[in-house]
């Protein structure tokens, strides 16, 4: 893959990302179901559609570690500030860390549940948002991480 396609595809990556589906996940859920994008930019630019998807889930995973690290710094700049102590700041980082595991495990109970009644959620889409940005969708009842 060239250099300037693959940069071209980070950045449509981000666009994406931060656009269509918000903080929103990109990557595929264990069922099969893929982003639409991903066999269009790779039919578009003669990829295979597992690279395309390697990207899109290197810019979400790029995306996740960016908006830690920022709400960490807030959260250093409010220990600084008097605002609240290091031991309310860890405890708040272990309380958004134990939300998002379980967030996790409630997205991978409802693929399952998905996968064990014969339903593609992405073929719901025209009829209720299932499949599509905030609907049942990739990753399951909308349920991102």
């Amino acid at each position: 893959m060239s250099k300037k396609l693959l940069i071209s595809l980070l950045i449509l990556g981000a666009v994406i990302s931060l656009g269509a589906y918000g903080v929103g996940s990109l990557r595929a859920n264990e069922v099969g179901n893929v982003n639409p994008m991903v066999p269009r930019l790779a039919e578009t630019f003669n990829l295979k559609e597992d690279d395309v998807e390697a990207v899109f889930d290197a810019v979400h995973e790029e995306r996740q570690e960016e908006m830690k690290k920022v709400r960490e710094e807030r959260l250093n700049e409010a220990v600084s500030d008097g605002v609240i102590t290091e031991a309310q700041k860890n405890a708040l980082i272990a309380k958004w860390d134990g939300l998002q595991q379980r967030h996790e495990q409630e997205r991978q109970e409802m693929q399952q549940w998905f996968e064990d009644q014969g339903i593609d959620p992405t073929k719901l889409a025209p009829y209720g948002g299932f499949g599509r940005h905030g609907g049942f969708g990739k990753m399951g009842m909308g349920m991102m991480h």
